[in-house]
């Protein structure tokens, strides 16, 4: 069994708030996902600690500084195996897609947010930007293989609209704990929103398959019942009604 830190990056209070985008603020969705990833991890066998347990849960005294600080130190007291820290990306609007980062000369974080990156792309649909190396303080202070990962951007409409979702912190949630699993060499035994991805057996290769597995992922569109999306049937006035509503329902409206 592995001790695993998660920290949901950043505070509600002191200014350290992290990035804002479309009505979203990154303190509350990093610990949405860092939720979602404690209950995928604890079922997969794991010992699991977060920085944060719930919305309102402050690391140190709220300060910048004093946040950073407490999160590596409290990971480095409990001894943890491996050290995993969430956020939102931000830039101009313009950036989208996720990325993973490691500590400069890190072999084990290197490895590590490689194999969380196999997957984020994979189960989320965000565009790969790959994995990098910075050396953020929660990165350079803790004694274990640490990873950083910027799951989307929050100041990107499309990008901000996955991560307030639910389905979207889901996916993110299962794909940092598939490639915790994969690093340690263990199963993966949480839920899985994998299939809901790759939902439907007859768009393979059709010319709208990337959005329709998007907009499935989103939970925009269903199918017949039977596995099946019927790409090229027409399409009803109640079926653009569900399909309206549920992309409604996706920007909290």
């Amino acid at each position: 069994m592995a001790k695993i830190y998660i920290d949901p990056g950043h505070n509600p209070k002191g200014g350290d708030t992290g990035a804002n985008g479309y009505g979203h603020k990154e303190q509350d969705i990093t610990v949405e996902i860092g939720q979602r990833l404690y209950d995928l991890l604890i079922q997969s066998g794991q010992a699991v600690y977060m920085s944060r347990y719930q919305k309102g849960d402050v690391a140190g005294d709220g300060s910048l500084s004093s946040s950073l600080q407490s999160r590596a130190a409290d990971a480095n007291s409990k001894g943890a195996d491996l050290f995993v820290s969430i956020h939102c990306n931000a830039a101009n609007t313009k950036a989208f897609g996720c990325e993973t980062y490691s500590f400069p000369g890190s072999r084990e974080g290197r490895e590590l947010a490689a194999c969380i990156q196999n997957y984020l792309p994979q189960l989320t649909g965000r565009f790969d930007r790959g994995i990098k190396e910075a050396s953020f303080a929660v990165l350079r202070n803790t004694n274990m293989p640490a990873v950083l990962v910027e799951t989307a951007f929050i100041d990107h409409y499309d990008d901000s609209v996955y991560l307030a979702s639910a389905a979207g912190q889901q996916c993110i949630a299962e794909a940092i704990a598939r490639g915790i699993c994969e690093y340690l060499g263990i199963d993966y035994k949480g839920g899985s929103q994998m299939e809901n991805t790759k939902k439907f057996t007859d768009i393979d290769g059709h010319y709208a398959q990337k959005h329709i597995e998007k907009l499935a992922a989103y939970g925009i569109v269903n199918g017949d019942g039977t596995g099946r999306f019927n790409p090229d049937e027409p399409v009803t006035r109640a079926d653009a009604a569900i399909m309206i509503a549920n992309a409604l329902t996706v920007c909290g409206k």
